[in-house]
């Protein structure tokens, strides 16, 4: 009996540690700018659709006098540091209007925005859409950079588990 309920408890282990999590990011430039994350288990466009909600209705920052305590930078570095080699990008999507204060300028940057996603996006293997649309007669910076990305529970764990013991060891021995 004591058997049966380890196995259970590892296959639940080991189920949890393979689930992917999709990961979204949702950047919007225009009257309402703001930045956010979506995460939902194996369905990246709900994540996608929670992290542009979240960026369309951001929250007033917050005014009381208390700091959030965060973790030291260099916790934060070596956990993503393991992470990034987990992550893959599923999805890159750029689109909105784009004007500088003269046609050459703003074409270069049109097509510069649209090499650096797309080399990005090849060099991921992820699909890439582009719909960022120059604007010659005026200045303005309108749109929306989104993207989805996944990885497994299992790589989160161990890149934090690894993370912090790599912290802990540069404290102690320097």
């Amino acid at each position: 009996e004591g058997m049966r309920a380890f196995a259970i408890v590892l296959l639940a282990a080991a189920l949890l540690a393979l689930t992917p999590l999709k990961v979204a990011f949702c950047a919007r430039a225009e009257e309402k700018a703001g930045a956010a994350l979506g995460v939902f288990p194996c369905a990246g466009g709900l994540a996608l659709r929670i992290a542009r909600a979240r960026a369309q209705h951001r929250r007033p920052a917050r005014e009381s006098g208390k700091k959030k305590k965060r973790p030291p930078a260099s916790l934060l570095w070596a956990i993503a540091r393991r992470l990034l080699a987990h992550v893959h990008v599923e999805q890159l999507r750029a689109q909105g209007d784009l004007g500088l204060d003269d046609a050459a300028a703003t074409a270069l940057a049109t097509g510069l925005l649209q090499a650096l996603l797309r080399a990005v996006g090849a060099a991921a293997g992820a699909r890439v859409a582009f719909g960022v649309r120059p604007d010659f007669q005026k200045r303005r910076l309108r749109g929306e950079l989104a993207g989805i990305a996944s990885l497994r529970v299992g790589h989160i764990i161990a890149a934090a588990l690894m993370g912090v013991w790599e912290d802990y060891r540069r404290r102690k021995h320097g």
